[in-house]
């Protein structure tokens, strides 16, 4: 449910986005309806980690062994991994093979877990294209440097600060 949450509210973000809409106004519009409620309806780039992913795929999976197909989840990866894209595609648009400054490595704040968290598919699109990243996380640095030991195109950074220095943008990934 909070992977649908999650990936419905960035359908939603999307679809303001292009009617020019305050996806914040939205949010605050729905928000108060006790059967939604807040939590889980902050537009971003993508939900990651170890359950949401593995739930979804599980639910799925159980499904398909007793020969029912749950469309639902389908479409809940589709718009995830489709929101994984989402910011390559604004800064490829405007500054394409810079270097970029990468608050957030983790799938959520306050830890270290990067497992399908939405920093590794921008950082493998943005190094594709030829890109430099310098990265900060409070807590996922030494995951990062687990995940990434060989890659000449990422400097970690120990300040949050330091990794603004000489980068062309920054993107919030968290």
């Amino acid at each position: 449910m909070l992977a649908t949450k999650t990936s419905f509210i960035n359908e939603v973000s999307n679809l303001a986005e292009r009617l020019g809409a305050d996806i914040e106004q939205v949010r605050i519009g729905i928000g108060p309806e006790p059967r939604i409620g807040y939590q889980f309806i902050y537009p971003g780039c993508g939900y990651g980690g170890s359950c949401f992913p593995k739930d979804v795929r599980a639910l799925g999976a159980t499904a398909a062994e007793s020969g029912y197909e749950m469309g639902i989840l389908r479409a809940v990866e589709a718009a995830n991994d489709y929101q994984k894209t989402k910011l390559f595609s604004y800064i490829n648009q405007y500054f394409k093979g810079k270097t970029f400054a990468v608050w957030g490595l983790a799938f959520k704040p306050h830890t270290e877990d990067m497992r399908e968290a939405p920093s590794r598919t921008l950082l493998e699109a943005l190094w594709q294209a030829g890109a430099r990243v310098k990265a900060y996380d409070p807590k996922a640095m030494g995951e990062a440097r687990r995940l990434c030991p060989r890659q000449t195109d990422l400097q970690l950074c120990k300040t949050r600060d330091e990794v603004l220095e000489g980068a062309d943008g920054l993107v919030i990934c968290t």
